[in-house]
């Protein structure tokens, strides 16, 4: 008896240590999410006095618009997901596509949390609540129905499948109004949650993306069939009243009085359309309030119409007279964050839209954005040694002065043959490829007047880059993995090349080994101990498209274009093994370092980990 008791506590005890020791390495290799910033792909936004509520693809944000001229951050809760939003109370409601629905409790405005959340079978695109409800335009599983009364515990009280796809949904009365994608305006009786009826049906000619509704009418933004407007006066038999045709495709509609206000995508501008007599539309006034004009969405308080620009953020415009809107205030967000670079306690950002972007990570979990310049176009590549960023667009390579983040300068722009893409920098040298042209080597010991001193040719598209004591090591389209010599810069060699079977998109080097983001195939471990005899010694399939690694340790931290980055543990080269990852709500592309921090360029974001 004895006996048996002992050798219960033992194995008691053997699963404890076990349970103890897996407890604490699953924490040591767990990502997780520490904070975000430069936040873009705006979608939906909602006014309550002085405070916009505004949901990301990240998840929510809260402005101060009380200064209609420079809206003010409150706070942020990350979310990984967010498209359309309503706020009741001291509640906001996200629709959060895959991820469902969202109940963020408002009531300290610097310290939202979340309460709930109910997973959706379709896509939430948008939301809409009342009462102990909120309704949910769902993708394509049409209209749900989530019992709310109990925030943190939000149930399904009814569904109906509408033909299409429900983009976003307006309530009136006991109906809901959906525009529901390729098959126009659906009306559903909502009288009843557990029995829903479709009351009425018009089929639009377009993709019916948002709807509005003023009186006995609905306004249908219907993407590329412009506005149509719809009379519901007999719910069973809606009818088409009159069409217009917006700027570009109509993504974004909003009714107050007399008229119409469409956000149009594909640069079409913010538009008002005079609708007193909605049988016959009148262009008012077009508005074209940024460079690129991307309005998903639109919403009126007051004497203002809030435009929401996925790409560069809300724009607030006076629609005091409707003839002549003027843009008085915006709330800038950077777009497609496309690669970052760190020095010190800075990191630098670029994008296509974004610029150049210099955030303070003195304290990684409360990011600041302490500069910025300019929009940019063709962003390719970044490196920041000193007080300086070196950036590669399609056609040059360009140095910035970022000693005061808040003056940032052009140093210099020097043009380089092809299309500069990636660049890094080691000692006196920038190291940059090009498609179509190769390696090019560019001294900068003066940076206001680099130089290039050494090139090497070599076809294709060169993805990525990578210098290790003298070898460079190059990703490319063609010639897959490649080993350049530049232990002389003016004239690097060849020293060894392998065609990997997938896409060759990025590098990095520990030792006697390449470790290559292969796009399909994921990651390729090969030998490069003598550069003249490469070999495959490991490989680990990460199930998306590889284009980007980092090393640290005894992991490599892999990005995936499709979902998020992955972590595999490569103490074993010959048998890397998965070992956790994060799954980003944009396009991740490459990861960098800060102290024990990831930073993830996001496409739409910065995402730091640990």
């Amino acid at each position: 008896m004895v006996h048996k008791v002992k050798k219960t506590l033992y194995i008691i005890f053997v699963i404890a240590l076990t349970c103890l020791s897996y407890s604490s390495y699953s924490k040591e290799v767990k990502l997780e999410y520490v904070s975000s910033v430069l936040w873009t792909k705006a979608y939906d936004i909602k006014i309550l006095g002085n405070n916009a509520y505004c949901s990301f693809l990240n998840g929510l944000v809260v402005l101060d618009i009380a200064n209609n001229r420079k809206p003010v951050l409150v706070s942020k809760l990350y979310l990984g997901g967010g498209f359309g939003i309503d706020v009741k109370d001291s509640i906001a409601y996200v629709a959060a596509g895959k991820k469902g629905l969202y109940v963020v409790d408002i009531s300290d405005l610097e310290n939202l949390v979340l309460k709930g959340t109910f997973n959706t079978l379709g896509e939430s695109r948008d939301v809409a609540v009342r009462g102990d409800y909120a309704y949910i335009a769902d993708g394509p599983k049409g209209l749900q129905i989530i019992d709310v009364s109990n925030p943190s515990k939000p149930a399904l009280a009814g569904s109906f499948d509408t033909p299409g796809s429900a983009e976003s949904i307006i309530l009136g009365d006991d109906y809901a109004y959906l525009a529901d994608g390729s098959s126009g305006l659906q009306i559903v009786n909502i009288s009843n949650p557990s029995s829903l009826v479709r009351e009425g049906v018009y089929d639009t000619p377009g993709k019916a993306e948002k709807v509005a509704v003023s009186g006995k009418y609905a306004y249908v933004a219907d993407g590329s069939s412009g506005l149509k407007i719809i009379d519901i006066n007999n719910l069973s038999e809606p009818s088409l009243v009159a069409s217009f045709s917006t700027s570009s495709y109509a993504h974004g509609i909003t009714v107050k009085g007399d008229y119409a206000y469409v956000g149009n995508l594909y640069d079409g501008g913010f538009q008002v359309i005079n609708v007193s007599d909605p049988k016959t539309p009148v262009l008012a006034a077009t508005r074209m309030y940024t460079m690129y004009n991307e309005a998903w969405d639109v919403t009126v308080s007051g004497d203002y119409a809030y435009v929401v620009d996925y790409f560069a953020g809300i724009f607030i415009v006076s629609i005091a007279n409707p003839s002549q809107p003027v843009v008085t205030g915006s709330y800038y967000t950077p777009g497609s964050i496309i690669a970052a670079a760190v020095e010190g306690n800075h990191i630098c950002a670029v994008g296509d839209l974004s610029g150049l972007q210099v955030v303070d990570l003195s304290n990684p979990i409360f990011p600041r954005i302490v500069g910025s310049i300019g929009r940019m176009r063709g962003v390719h590549g970044l490196a920041a040694r000193g007080n300086f960023a070196y950036l590669t667009d399609r056609w040059s390579f360009k140095v910035y002065d970022f000693s005061d983040p808040s003056r940032i300068k052009l140093v210099k722009q020097i043009r380089v043959p092809g299309v500069p893409r990636a660049v890094v920098v080691r000692g006196r040298y920038a190291y940059l490829t090009s498609d179509h042209s190769g390696l090019h080597v560019i001294d900068i010991n003066q940076p206001e007047s680099p130089a290039i001193i050494g090139s090497f040719d070599m076809p294709g598209f060169a993805y990525g880059l990578a210098v290790h004591e003298k070898y460079a090591y190059i990703a490319n389209s063609d010639a897959g993995f490649l080993i350049v010599d530049i232990h002389d810069p003016t004239s690097p060699q060849l020293a060894g090349s392998y065609k990997t079977a997938g896409l060759a998109y990025g590098v990095a080097v520990k030792g006697n080994y390449a470790y290559i983001a292969d796009g399909p195939l994921g990651l390729q471990i090969l030998d490069i101990s003598d550069p003249s005899i490469l070999r495959i010694v490991g490989s680990c399939n990460i199930g998306g498209f590889a284009n980007g690694i980092t090393l640290k340790g005894n992991y490599a931290y892999v990005s995936d274009e499709s979902s998020g980055l992955k972590k595999i543990d490569i103490s074993n080269g010959s048998a890397p093994e998965f070992v956790s990852s994060f799954n980003s709500p944009g396009e991740a592309v490459g990861a960098v370092f800060y102290a024990e921090y990831i930073i993830l360029p996001d496409s739409f974001s910065l995402i730091i980990l640990k």
